[in-house]
């Protein structure tokens, strides 16, 4: 039966915007940028994938219920981030399958890119005014404002704090440990661990050196480079709406200049763009500077001479602000001359970065490693040299690459290419719609409280998991409250806006260029945003002959409910069960010693999540240390060798899994060392350790270590001589991590005399 005929109906963006769905959008969006964006792959955040699809359902539910039906449209910038999110998606579903690495990673990574697009998708079309943007922008703007006051407190105060309350806690540690004081020993142990700090080993010392010599700040985030690549393209951003602020006041404000009157927009304006100006510059992230510039050159243009022959008092002012901030931070010891001077050593490191991410594409080339897998495949290939054991490749087309293979890239430059296109019919289409531009947009109060819910619902998981609040947050939220209400409005205009976040998109992919974030869903998210700000959905009204089918919109209700369903099932309830149980087993050992319970707590936590290794890799050091204590029985070690195995199982390119089955296996062979099948497994997998981290020294004195008691003194001799090569290699480059203990250094050095004594000096290893 043919269609009937209907009215004609506008874009599905004005009819459809609802003020309490711009609320959770914007609260959604705030939170993602309170919450360390590193820590998307341990699934901390996939509560906010939920609520991006939940938001997405009932959008899609709601536009069922109103008739006539507006039609649901997919442009080319809809289908160029599409083109970005789904090489990362179809990565992650083969190495799922497959099971070639760590699948809970992977799936984590995977749901947070599909939030990605779908928060694209949503706010590109409720945000598509330029007053809607720029209110969201004022937002924004107001969340970078807070974050630096923070990250200034940080630098001056919380880092003397943090150093006087470990100081504090790890001499009450001593004291109890001297006065045998068993359970505050384990009280104060269960406190350290708890709020990240590593108990013993190189990782306690890297840790303590870090919280000594360093003063960046880093806000909310878990490094200083991300907050960096924040803090920089918003900058330019508000930069680059100053002459919209200059015109917002009215006629007095454009007679007197901006600056003419000392209004108090005004003062808080300059007062909010120093704040973040100072703490980018405390942030050292020499990636976000680099950023910062190139976009401000690409926002001034050839501007520059006509406003130094025009207005030179105002240039040289405008001038002196930057050189002033950074006297500034070296008066207070922000910054120093290492700084600059150690930028080519800086740039060397991100060379060794990317040579070694070469290795990993050229083993990976077509589906790659997968998201959250990078650094499995980039330790095998990491140069001798470096020290840092990288998560990402700290280049986002090379990331890009690595974590998707080639069909990333393919992605990545179509959705490039996609963008860059049709440049002129849009700018012709926006002129085109002036009148448009100033039409009421939805209410700046909700869009205002949408950032305070954001805050709220950053110190949910805090308050509910652990009971408390949040001081951090609570006055960080305090501040952007402030901010935003003193921020002046801006009146948009839609070429300033598109400048703007065109600047700011470059900055932030130059700082993405050298710094990396490709895969941290927070930096992603502003990346999307500045381009919907650059690329907005068009604000055209088109006519219909017929109402448009049901069957898309009904598609899309389906779609968003069962990839709901599917997140929750695969991703959300298994991470939280395993969580809640790791936790549990946490405490069951630090706090009341209990290792059987412990054990049987992460053996619920790894039936819970059947892709996650971390369960498994702590019950199999668990097993492992029990094994060492008790070697009493065949089924200790039995244990100890199924736990590694499951390890093994579950994150098969990692060395530590290797390592932790090797460990497992030569203590059965040390109790029966007349087998020789677990000989012949031990040295397997401690080779196959060695073989994915081969610059690591510990790793090959542990391995000639046990080539000596099997009595292979020629390969043991080897691998002593590689440890030494290693360890002096990384001393002479100032890597103390990495280094061997004094006693260890002199067991590989009798290994390597007693083979020379012997008259079988070893050769070195290829």
């Amino acid at each position: 039966m043919p269609e009937r005929s209907r009215p004609a109906v506008a874009s599905d963006v004005a009819p459809e915007q609802s003020p309490a769905w711009l609320g959770i959008a914007v609260g959604l969006l705030v939170a993602r940028w309170l919450m360390p964006a590193e820590s998307t792959a341990s699934g901390a955040t996939l509560w906010l994938v939920t609520g991006w699809l939940l938001l997405a359902m009932t959008w899609s539910l709601s536009r069922l219920r109103r008739w006539p039906l507006s039609p649901l449209r997919f442009d080319r910038i809809d289908l160029a981030v599409t083109l970005l999110v789904t090489p990362q998606v179809v990565s992650a579903a083969w190495l799922i399958a497959t099971g070639d690495g760590n699948g809970r990673a992977a799936t984590n990574m995977a749901c947070e890119w599909i939030s990605l697009l779908l928060a694209f998708v949503l706010l590109r079309r409720w945000f598509s005014k330029p007053t809607d943007f720029q209110a969201l922008a004022r937002v924004t703007l107001a969340v970078a404002v807070s974050l630096s006051v923070l990250g200034i407190w940080q630098h001056h105060v919380g880092y003397r704090r943090a150093i006087e309350s470990f100081k504090t806690l790890q001499d009450e540690l001593d004291t109890a440990v001297r006065s045998r004081d068993i359970s505050t020993a384990r009280r104060l142990r269960a406190e350290l661990a708890a709020a990240g700090v590593p108990l013993e080993g190189p990782a306690r010392q890297l840790w303590e050196r870090r919280l000594r010599d360093s003063r960046e700040p880093y806000a909310l985030f878990a490094l200083a480079n991300s907050l960096g690549g924040l803090l920089a393209p918003l900058l330019i951003y508000g930069l680059g709406l100053l002459s919209a602020w200059r015109h917002s006041d009215g006629p007095e404000t454009d007679r007197k200049g901006f600056f003419g009157r000392l209004s108090t927009d005004a003062i808080f304006l300059v007062a909010g763009f120093l704040l973040i100006s100072y703490c980018l510059l405390l942030t050292k992230s020499r990636t976000a500077w680099a950023g910062f510039a190139a976009g401000g050159v690409l926002l001034a243009g050839g501007q520059v001479l006509g406003w130094i022959k025009e207005r030179p008092g105002r240039v040289a002012l405008g001038a002196s602000v930057p050189v002033l901030l950074v006297v500034v931070a070296f008066w207070t010891g922000g910054i120093d001359r290492e700084v600059f001077t150690e930028a080519p050593k800086s740039l060397s490191y991100r060379f060794e970065y990317w040579k070694g991410t070469l290795g990993v594409i050229a083993d990976r080339p077509l589906m790659g490693t997968g998201p959250g897998n990078f650094r499995q495949h980039y330790l095998a290939h990491k140069f001798e040299e470096s020290s840092e054991e990288i998560a990402d490749p700290h280049n986002f087309l090379l990331e890009a690459t690595a974590t998707s293979g080639l069909i990333g890239l393919a992605g990545l430059i179509a959705c490039v290419v996609l963008l860059l296109a049709g440049r002129h019919q849009e700018d012709t289409a926006s002129s085109a719609t002036v009148g448009e531009q100033r039409d009421r947009g939805a209410p700046t109060g909700i869009i205002a409280l949408g950032g305070v819910f954001g805050f709220a619902l950053a110190m949910a998981p805090g308050w509910l998991l652990q009971g408390g609040l949040d001081t951090r947050l609570a006055c960080v939220a305090a501040g952007f409250i402030v901010f935003w209400t003193c921020l002046p409005a801006v009146r948009p205009d839609r070429s300033i806006q598109r400048r703007a976040t065109l600047a700011a998109l470059v900055a932030l992919l130059v700082h993405l260029l050298g710094a990396g974030g490709f895969s941290r869903p927070a930096l992603m998210q502003l990346v999307l945003l500045l381009v919907i700000g650059w690329r907005p959905w068009p604000n055209r009204s088109h006519v219909s002959a017929s109402a448009p089918s049901l069957g898309p919109a009904r598609l899309a209700v389906v779609g968003c409910g069962a990839l709901l369903m599917l997140v929750t099932l695969f991703a959300v309830n298994p991470v939280f069960q395993s969580s809640v149980a790791d936790q549990q087993a946490d405490n069951a050992l630090l706090l009341r010693d209990r290792p059987g319970e412990a054990a049987r707590l992460l053996h619920d936590a790894q039936r819970a999540d059947r892709l996650d290794p971390a369960p498994s890799r702590k019950l199999a050091r668990l097993r492992i240390e029990h094994a060492t204590r008790n070697p009493v029985s065949d089924e200790v070690f039995e244990q100890a060798i199924r736990a590694a195995t499951e390890t093994s199982l579950r994150d098969p390119h990692n060395w530590v899994s290797a390592h932790d089955r090797a460990r497992a296996v030569r203590l059965k062979w040390q109790r029966h060392r007349d087998d020789d099948v677990a000989r012949e497994e031990l040295i397997h997998w401690g080779t196959a350790a060695v073989d994915r981290y081969p610059s690591n020294p510990r790793l090959h004195a542990w391995l000639a270590e046990t080539l000596a008691e099997t009595g292979q003194a020629s390969r043991a001799a080897r691998e002593a001589r590689q440890t030494i090569r290693l360890h002096q290699l990384l001393q002479s480059r100032g890597h103390v991590d990495k280094l061997l203990s004094r006693e260890r250094l002199e067991q590989m050095q009798s290994l390597v005399q007693a083979a020379a004594e012997e008259g079988s000096w070893p050769q070195g290893r290829n």
